[in-house]
């Protein structure tokens, strides 16, 4: 049984740990200040929608690439928004559209899910819709304690 003393230091971590989460996670239209090279070839998964309601595309990427940079540049590119159903959630006049626009009104890149597959999903933060979500689900930050570190750890569900 945990004790009020313990589940307000619970609640005290979770809640700056999520703070700390959003406010480093950097928006699709500016250039990323942190670096996240991966150091084997991966499969990283774009969604082409919010909740990749409107598939993803899956692109290879080699060791010592920076995926912040990947990502940022593949997202930037521009797509002809007569040649997509999707819901472009920045620009209704259909004239010139980035792939971004089609993931929200503000997604945000949170970090990785990194699979033993090889496989690497992005954990999005939407800060206008409030919402966090990785490929067709979404995401929720908590925190465990960790008995040999004596301190409470993060943990995604």
């Amino acid at each position: 049984m945990v004790d009020e003393e313990q589940q307000k230091a619970r609640s005290a971590t979770l809640k700056n740990l999520t703070s700390l989460k959003r406010a480093r996670a950097w928006q699709l239209h500016t250039w990323p200040m942190d670096k996240f090279i991966v150091k084997r070839r991966v499969k990283l998964h774009l969604p082409r929608s919010y909740l990749s309601k409107d598939g993803e595309d899956v692109q290879t990427v080699w060791d010592g690439t920076d995926l912040n940079q990947f990502v940022h540049q593949y997202y930037l590119e521009h797509i002809d928004p007569s040649s997509v159903t999707w819901v472009n959630f920045v620009h209704a006049d259909n004239v010139v559209a980035r792939r971004h626009e089609f993931l929200g009104p503000d997604p945000r890149v949170a970090g990785y899910e990194m699979e033993r597959s090889g496989d690497v999903y992005i954990r999005w933060w939407d800060s206008f819709l409030s919402d966090q979500w990785s490929g067709t689900q979404k995401w929720k930050l908590d925190v465990v304690w960790d008995e040999e570190q004596n301190e409470w750890v993060e943990k995604t569900s």
